[in-house]
This record gives structure tokens, sequence and C-alpha cells, in this order.
């Protein structure tokens, strides 16, 4: 038996009936990647309680916010806002007659 458990450590996790797994199955498991690690994983969403989901969440949602993730969006902002400005400027160019193609797209 304790030779099935070693050779598939995650079909204990995958059998288990609770949605948290005890400390005994993390401690045994080499594949789970330490949390001292540059990429820490997130933490998880328990639902024992009310007051513990809303602890348990509001920590994975903090985790969310790296800085990577921070910058990844504030530039994929940035890229949006400059496609509408884009298409405004072009609108508006048509509207008044004007075709400049190439500096209407050199922007975005």
């Amino acid at each position: 038996m304790d030779s099935d458990v070693k050779a598939f450590p995650t079909t204990i996790r995958q059998q288990s009936a609770s949605p948290i797994p005890s400390k005994v199955e993390d401690e045994g498991n080499p594949s789970t990647p330490s949390l001292s690690t540059e990429a820490a994983q997130r933490p998880k969403v328990r639902f024992d309680s009310p007051s513990v989901f809303v602890k348990t969440f509001l920590a994975r949602f903090a985790s969310i916010w790296t800085r990577r993730f921070t910058l990844s969006l504030l530039a994929g902002q940035l890229v949006s806002l400059c496609i509408t400005c884009t298409n405004v400027t072009t609108t508006e160019l048509v509207k008044r007659g004007w075709a400049l193609p190439t500096t209407q797209t050199s922007f975005l």
C-alpha cells in the first residue's frame, strides 16, 4: 500500500472528499513547489464558514496583484487607449474628407 502512495501521490489528493487537503498530504508531496520560489502559489479559498470564506477569498484576490500583473494590466489599458484614439481620429478625418492611411495607423 505504501508503494502505491509513493508512486501516485496525486491519486490520494484526487480521491479526497474534502476540498481542503490535509497537512500530511502536502508534506509528503515532493512535486508541490515551495512558497519561497519566485512564483508563489495562490492560497486556496475555504468554504468552512462565511467569515473564513471572505478572509480566504480576499487573501486569494490580493495574491493576484503582483508587480508583473499590474504592469501587464496597465500596458493593456495603454494599448486599448491607443486603439480608441486611432479609431476616433480616423473617423473624424474621414468625415472631413482627409485620407491619410499611413499617418492614421502610425500612432498605433
